[in-house]
């Protein structure tokens, strides 16, 4: 039997990169899946898995969008919310904390925490009254370390490693299980533009030689790890910000 046969998941950020590839892991492992992005382009993503997968244009950081977007996922598959993968997420610009502007913190901390903050608001509650539901909060490694130009990226994304952990304590109870990943560098859309943002004396080798094993991680190693701990494998792994990051971290 498959991992996840017969939960029903939903998948932010799943247009590209490593939302779209955990949106495939889980219906590889049976799940139903929710696929929601801010781009269109993410109903291409699920034509091949028929009545088991569905697409959904949200923005994340408005939570009558992000309600709608629950509440249908409900009515498609019998009132339930199994799994939540939040995953949707920017970078924004790279800059020095002083030079950044109001607007540089709004955009990324709107998008990397706030929805974060809806999308676990809003299915929690479901979650504690069936008993049992998992979530699987995509972090980053730079809410474990500091990377100099990108403090409100740090700074969301250590919120999101703390919502995990409150949130696993508040809900453990119920049998709810919540999870942060913290990849390292992935070879995603948004690390690409991540690298072009570089200064002219920095290169993609440098970056590469921040992790042990040498190389960036395909956006399907993340996945793997993601359909681990939205299974009943990670049955008794709660609060934990996870790093997936080729010993980026470890340093």
């Amino acid at each position: 039997m498959k991992r996840l046969e017969g939960r029903v998941a939903i998948v932010t950020g799943a247009a590209q990169g490593i939302g779209q590839a955990i949106a495939q892991r889980f219906l590889e492992e049976g799940a139903f899946v929710m696929c929601a992005d801010h781009q269109s382009t993410v109903h291409d993503s699920v034509a091949a898995y028929g009545d088991r997968a569905r697409s959904t244009v949200v923005d994340v950081t408005n939570e009558a969008g992000m309600r709608a977007m629950v509440e249908a996922t409900q009515e498609q598959w019998g009132g339930r919310v199994d799994i939540l993968c939040n995953n949707a997420g920017i970078s924004g610009r790279r800059l020095k904390l002083g030079d950044a502007t109001e607007a540089d913190f709004d955009e990324v901390t709107d998008i990397d925490l706030k929805g974060v903050f809806f999308g676990m608001k809003l299915v929690l509650p479901i979650m504690e009254a069936a008993g049992r539901g998992s979530i699987v909060n995509i972090a980053s490694a730079a809410g474990l370390i500091a990377v100099p130009t990108l403090a409100i990226y740090t700074g969301a994304k250590s919120g999101v490693i703390g919502l995990t952990r409150a949130a696993a304590w508040e809900y453990g109870g119920a049998n709810v299980r919540v999870n942060a990943i913290c990849p390292g560098g992935v070879l995603t859309p948004l690390n690409r533009q991540f690298h072009e943002q570089q200064d002219a004396g920095a290169s993609n080798n440098e970056w590469i030689k921040k992790h042990a094993l040498g190389r960036l991680a395909e956006p399907s190693e993340i996945a793997s790890v993601a359909a681990f701990l939205a299974s009943d494998d990670a049955s008794f792994i709660t609060g934990v910000a996870l790093p997936v990051d080729g010993g980026m971290t470890a340093e």
